[in-house]
């Protein structure tokens, strides 16, 4: 393969990678952004209700974030 093909090679599997980032990130925030919306979209009956539900929300958040640690090559 010639510099040129190389180089060529590297920006197309660059874009692929960077397009599929993308695309994880995007279905990722948009999980997210739905279960919050289920928990805005609840009727609480008090102020306390929803910062429970919200405590529960981040702490299902922070469960994940020390998943995917724990699965990251050391």
């Amino acid at each position: 393969m010639d510099p040129k093909e190389s180089a060529a090679f590297i920006q197309e599997l660059k874009r692929r990678v960077d397009e599929e980032i993308n695309k994880k990130e995007m279905e990722t925030i948009l999980y997210w952004k739905q279960e919050l919306e289920k928990i805005l979209g609840r009727r609480h009956e008090s102020m306390g209700a929803l910062q429970m539900d919200m405590q529960s929300f981040l702490q299902r958040m922070q469960n994940r974030v020390k998943v995917l640690k724990s699965n990251l090559p050391k």
